[in-house]
């Protein structure tokens, strides 16, 4: 077929591939369109740098579990030593040659207390690292909240500035019809041209806020490039529950939350590692064997095999044991130090938390009452409109606007408040996305 003649046969079929829409290609690890707040905590990525940093504390203290458990292991050695020596005029033996090999074997007995204290003190901070891992993944959840809920403030916020604005430029020409007919002064213009870009100002602004918060919450949710367009407004259910009892709380939060728990896990392994140093100066028992070959025989100087146990027993250190159960101590008392001071802090975190629950839901009911008296005022105000009376309904319309935003502001704050007590009394069922409280019983006396 000739060049042209294919070029027109395939014309029509050119034509309709441009016609079809084209669909973007589909990229692995994708956050949802729309996202949900839901979604955005499911899916926010486990590789941020703070759950890596504790995921990495966290293998350390196993590495020193396992290094701990592996003090009293066999341990094998092969010893070769070539050697050439000059025979003195005695040996029995007139060669140069005394190479040998040694298979040796030890394996500790018993350490008086060394392994099982210091195996005790690495399980426990094994423990208190897992608990910090949870109270960091709490913290997560919570930045993560507070993230979403930016952007959608962003948007209602977006939203009453750019009423606003449209409200002033309605004005703003409807003056300009006034002053050509000489009805009103230059300066009367120019003050409302003024407020009219004052508005535009304003929504520019709050146009880059939603950027910038959008790109915050895909920074948070480990998704730098896929910038979240829309999210969906979330269910909180848990923000219509009665508030429990502060000293319920107070004795909640003591039993189960992870960061004091981790702070007494603490304190329980410096006093491990303290026991396990002043063991230090005690005896060890070790048993010995050896299997050797030398290219030299002495007769009995000389032993292929040989079997024993060995004795420890130090006698004078120097000190040296002394001074390093005094530092062991020494941090001992400073875990305690910083696990009183944590208690003293969560008390009082309780406390502020409860009491800021308590305020919004106080708020929330004026800003409900507010948001009723405004779409009453916008229906009055668009009532008049209808009817060519004088109205204010531009600024009813942007009343409404701030009535939302506020509405909304003081139910996220709300919501925030709640997952905060969440994470300070450690009861997930506390979070406002769970309907119901959990129960307040079984406290963990760990």
């Amino acid at each position: 077929m000739q060049p042209q003649r294919m070029i027109r046969a395939l014309g029509p079929l050119v034509c309709l591939a441009l016609m079809l829409p084209v669909q973007p290609p589909i990229q692995a690890n994708e956050l949802p369109r729309p996202l949900t707040l839901v979604d955005a905590l499911e899916q926010a990525s486990p590789t941020h740098p703070r759950l890596i940093q504790g995921q990495a504390r966290q293998r350390s203290a196993e590495a020193d579990r396992a290094l701990a458990g592996s003090r009293d292991d066999l341990e094998i050695g092969l010893q070769l030593t070539p050697r050439w020596i000059e025979p003195n005029d005695r040996a029995p033996i007139d060669r140069h040659d005394d190479s040998r090999a040694l298979l040796q074997a030890r394996k500790t007995l018993y350490d008086f207390g060394r392994t099982r204290h210091q195996q005790a003190a690495a399980e426990t901070t094994l423990r208190g690292e897992t608990l910090t891992l949870t109270d960091t993944r709490a913290q997560r959840r919570l930045e993560i909240m507070r993230g979403y809920f930016q952007v959608l403030l962003a948007d209602l916020t977006y939203a009453r500035d750019n009423e606003a604005m449209a409200v002033e430029f309605v004005e703003l020409n409807r003056l300009r019809e006034r002053h050509a007919l000489e009805q009103i002064s230059d300066i009367d213009l120019m003050a409302r041209e003024n407020r009219y870009q004052a508005a535009r100002i304003q929504r520019h602004a709050s146009l880059q806020r939603t950027r910038a918060a959008r790109q915050q919450l895909a920074l948070i949710l480990g998704y730098p490039d896929d910038i979240p367009d829309r999210l969906r407004q979330p269910d909180l259910p848990g923000n219509d529950r009665d508030l429990p009892d502060l000293e319920a709380l107070w004795n909640i939060a003591g039993h189960h939350n992870p960061q004091l728990r981790a702070l007494r896990l603490e304190v329980e392994a410096a006093g491990q590692r303290v026991a396990a140093q002043r063991a230090e100066g005690r005896p060890l028992l070790h048993a010995e064997a050896e299997a050797g070959w030398w290219s030299r025989e002495f007769g009995g100087d000389r032993n292929p095999l040989a079997l024993g146990l060995v004795l420890d027993i130090p006698l004078y250190s120097g000190g040296r044991v002394d001074a390093a159960t005094a530092r062991e101590q020494a941090q001992r008392l400073e875990a305690r130090g910083d696990l009183a001071e944590a208690e003293y802090a969560l008390r009082q975190d309780v406390l502020e938390t409860w009491q800021r629950i308590q305020h919004l839901t106080t708020r929330r009911e004026q800003a409900q009452v507010h948001a009723d008296y405004r779409d009453l005022y916008l229906d009055r105000s668009r009532s008049l409109y209808e009817m060519e009376v004088a109205t204010d309904l531009g600024d009813a319309m942007t009343r409404q606007s701030e009535a939302l935003l506020l509405t909304a502001e003081i139910e996220f704050l709300l919501a925030l408040a709640w997952e905060r007590l969440a994470l300070l009394t450690g009861q997930p069922g506390f979070s406002p996305l769970e309907s119901s409280l959990p129960a307040l019983t079984g406290i963990d006396h760990e």
